[in-house]
């Protein structure tokens, strides 16, 4: 969705037509940088864990010109981008614990969108106990701007809000935070960042249902 708020109309039509017919065999590119990443937030930003992760990579000897071999350098380069982000205080010097949620999709308009946050986590503040997540956008090709990244950070925000915050809890916007490594960003729900969520709204009702019900008729399937 991150995506699809900012491209042209025949990149738009390819999103949907990639949803359609999704690649049934996902290459799992910066797995383990995604992971160690999560890990390092969970233990309040240590970097142990990624240069850890580092040396792993390192040792690794892929076959030349495979997507292991190229995961592998851009996996490190992203690992040491990580490193010289600012996390909130409240990640890197207060005490954090994951939280498990069975949801997965936000309705908007009657788009169920994949929000899969990285992490889940509830810590207490000012004797309030208050929940947050983050969501890693790791791609060295195509990084998010501070719109995009501000939309995931909504996104965030409003899961939490409908699907996982407990009767005695907060959400707290300033830790629902998109980090993307590659564009050196650690975006919150807190920075509205030129973001009209009236036009996110748009989008699920109109603009990607017609463009969805476009590519289905192309397909020849039945959109009655």
């Amino acid at each position: 969705m991150a995506e699809f708020l900012e491209a042209t109309e025949t990149r738009r039509e390819k999103i949907i037509k990639e949803q359609l017919d999704p690649d049934p065999v996902r290459v799992p590119y910066y797995q383990l940088a995604r992971a160690r990443m999560t890990k390092s937030i969970l233990q309040n930003g240590s970097l142990t864990v990624i240069e850890d992760a580092q040396l792993v990579l390192r040792s690794r000897k892929p076959e030349k010109d495979t997507w292991r071999f190229y995961d592998k350098d851009n996996s490190i380069l992203a690992l040491e981008r990580y490193k010289k982000l600012n996390l909130p205080d409240v990640i890197s010097n207060g005490r954090i614990q994951k939280v498990m949620t069975k949801a997965k999709y936000l309705p908007i308009y009657g788009v169920n969108i994949k929000v899969s946050p990285n992490l889940i986590f509830r810590t207490v503040i000012d004797g309030q106990k208050t929940i947050g997540a983050i969501k890693l956008h790791v791609s060295k090709g195509k990084p998010f701007n501070r719109r995009q990244s501000a939309l995931v950070a909504q996104l965030l925000n409003q899961f939490l809000s409908n699907f996982v915050v407990e009767e005695d809890e907060v959400v707290d916007p300033q830790l629902c935070i998109c980090i993307d490594p590659f564009a050196g960003t650690t975006i919150s729900a807190f920075n509205k960042i030129n973001l009209d969520m009236k036009e996110l709204k748009m989008i699920c009702s109109e603009i990607l249902p017609a463009i969805w019900d476009k590519e289905r008729i192309d397909r020849g399937d039945n959109v009655a």
